[in-house]
């Protein structure tokens, strides 16, 4: 009986963890949160659009080029605490946030803040804090822009309108004016696999169709000239959510025109990374290493180099776990085979260096 029971529980364990989940707002960031995320480039990501029920999406070959922090800061740890009242809070936004290309005569823009509000129903950008010349402003959205809406489920389909302007100041001779509407879509439910782990998630679609303008005027020199110009700005973000994460799983985000999407950025939740610096070479070190992934021994055939290379693998953390010396010999194809059968299953950095040359390759030992 016993043995029935253990057999039945690790089957509906088995469901459990490729049940759809739903997304509601404790899945979402809170005040104070500080979250790590890396980017990798965009020719990197492979198929992001494919999407299915119970689809098991792959990108743990994603290879990170940098890393940054989400941090979400109680607003009266911002410049602009008494403009946006707890429980709304900031965002330094500079990586995210687009404003409208420099223009003579205005002054500088620094410190760029989104405000969240966050309740049972919706998550959603209420205001951007900026300063200019070092004076906070800050400017709201008559109509909040509601990046989502819970509970968030597989096929709900959300369309949410928003209206933003930038407040009429002596300091900047425009205003800037974004209106338009959200259509955020769930359509596809499973797991997820990137260099940070395996989670249960759901696919989710989001485009913002905006139209922007710019009016005022602008003087230069003894010459004013008016200032009104419209333009469309569409955006795209693909994004893969768990319920515990906070933030996109992965995401992969870009320009909108038409019917045909560029994607601009791909980034991950991640661990710290330790990035190794690459040495730009004419010739690099490495020709070649595969197989790769490989669940015993990595071959390497380097280039023809007066001196020994430097063979080190090392983990995500930087702790060097294997170092070899590949010693040059007279074939036309220096093949150097590395036995990686002892190392436990997961990704690893292969740097590769000489007294004057560094390459730093990603490989996964299956």
């Amino acid at each position: 009986m016993k043995k029935i029971i253990s057999i039945i529980s690790l089957c509906l364990f088995s469901l459990n963890s490729q049940a759809q989940i739903s997304i509601s707002n404790s899945s979402m960031p809170l005040s104070g949160d500080t979250i790590r995320y890396s980017t990798a480039p965009v020719n990197s990501i492979g198929n992001y659009t494919v999407t299915g029920t119970n689809y098991v999406w792959d990108f743990s070959m994603l290879i990170p080029n940098g890393q940054k922090l989400r941090e979400f800061k109680p607003s009266f740890s911002t410049p602009y605490g008494f403009f946006f009242f707890p429980p709304k809070f900031g965002e330094l936004a500079t990586d995210t946030v687009k404003l409208p290309a420099a223009v003579p005569g205005i002054p500088n823009i620094t410190d760029i803040y989104n405000f969240y509000k966050k309740t049972a129903l919706i998550f959603a950008t209420e205001g951007t804090g900026i300063k200019l010349s070092g004076i906070p402003v800050p400017n709201f959205y008559t109509d909040e822009d509601e990046l989502y809406n819970f509970p968030l489920n597989f096929a709900d389909r959300d369309s949410t309108t928003f209206k933003f302007s930038t407040v009429t100041s002596t300091l900047i001779p425009f205003v800037y004016k974004k209106q338009g509407y959200r259509i955020t879509e769930a359509d596809g439910w499973g797991s997820i696999t990137t260099p940070y782990g395996t989670a249960n998630c759901l696919r989710i679609i989001t485009t913002q169709y905006s139209m922007d303008t710019l009016k005022g005027s602008l003087t230069v020199g003894t010459f004013t000239v008016p200032l009104n110009v419209g333009f469309p700005n569409y955006q795209r973000s693909y994004q893969w959510l768990t319920t515990t994460e906070k933030i996109p799983y992965l995401e992969v985000s870009g320009n909108l025109s038409g019917t045909n999407f560029t994607p601009t950025q791909v980034k991950y939740r991640d661990h710290i990374q330790s990035f190794v610096g690459i040495q730009e070479q004419e010739t690099a070190l490495a020709l070649s290493v595969f197989p790769n992934p490989t669940d015993g021994q990595l071959v390497i055939i380097t280039s023809q180099y007066g001196s020994a290379i430097t063979a080190e693998i090392a983990d995500l953390q930087g702790k060097v776990v294997l170092s070899q010396t590949l010693s040059q010999n007279l074939s036309i194809a220096n093949q150097h085979t590395i036995n990686i059968s002892e190392l436990a299953k997961g990704f690893y950095v292969l740097n590769l260096s000489t007294s004057s040359s560094k390459q730093s390759l990603k490989i996964s030992v299956q």
